[in-house]
Parts: structure tokens; C-alpha cells; sequence
């Protein structure tokens, strides 16, 4: 099983933002307990929405937890290869997402074997066949 982790679920967790951080660990727990071997994924392109703030901001804290977590060992990040971009536009023009919010349904559709996409926003619900975790 592999949990994949839409940006503003990485955002909750590595600022701990509450009460959504709390609801993230609890939810992330539940699915290690189900699934031992559970891994985490994430797409190229949440690196880029994680850290625009804390840059534009100057904040070298966040900065540093961003780079410290996505050089996690064992976090699988997605590319955002030819592949994902023909599905994202294809999830684009069917179901309505925003650019971004299509590239990350494309990259965690990219997956091979069982996934469960973690994400805070409800437009997702729009894409059939995402295993979807929403924590609101």
C-alpha cells in the first residue's frame, strides 16, 4: 500500500497545522496499522507548492523541514514525466481540476499496486477510481 500525500497534507504535517496535523497523524497511524509495509509518496510538483511561501517569506525554518522531508529515505517521489501530463490533462478536460490538482491525481494514478490518495480538498472526490482520504 502506498499513501499518497497531496501538498497540503505535507503542508499540515511539517508546519503542524492544526487541527488538520492531528487528523493527518491519526489517519496516516490507522493505515500503518492496517498495511505494516505502508510507503509514502509525493509528486515532484508538491516541492514546488510546499516551499513558495516559506520562500517568498523568508522563513528558513519551514524551508529547512520542506527539504529535510522531501529527502525523506523511503518517500518515493512521482516525476512529472509525459505520462502524468497526457493523464492530468485528460483528468483537466473530464472532470474540471485545476492544473496542479490534475497533475497530482496523475501522478498518484501513476502508481502501480494498491494506493490511497491523502488530501484535504474535496475536489478529488470528482476523480473515479482515486482511493481517496480526505481529512477536512
Amino acid at each position: 500500500m502506498i499513501l499518497f500525500l497531496d501538498a497540503n497534507i505535507i503542508i499540515y504535517r511539517v508546519e503542524a497545522v492544526e487541527p488538520f496535523n492531528r487528523q493527518v497523524l491519526a489517519a496516516v497511524q490507522e493505515l500503518v496499522t492496517l498495511h505494516s509495509k505502508a510507503g509514502f509518496a509525493v509528486s515532484r510538483l508538491s516541492m514546488m507548492e510546499c516551499l513558495v511561501k516559506p520562500l517568498r517569506d523568508q522563513n528558513r525554518t519551514d524551508i529547512e523541514h520542506y527539504r529535510s522531508f522531501f529527502a525523506s529515505t523511503g518517500l518515493q517521489v512521482i516525476e512529472v514525466n509525459s505520462l502524468v501530463l497526457e493523464t492530468a490533462t485528460l483528468l483537466r478536460a473530464r472532470h474540471g481540476l485545476r492544473t496542479p490538482d490534475a497533475i497530482q491525481a496523475a501522478s498518484a494514478m501513476s502508481i502501480k499496486g494498491p494506493m490511497t490518495f491523502f488530501t484535504g480538498d474535496k475536489q478529488f472526490g470528482k476523480v473515479p477510481g482515486l482511493n481517496l482520504r480526505l481529512v477536512l
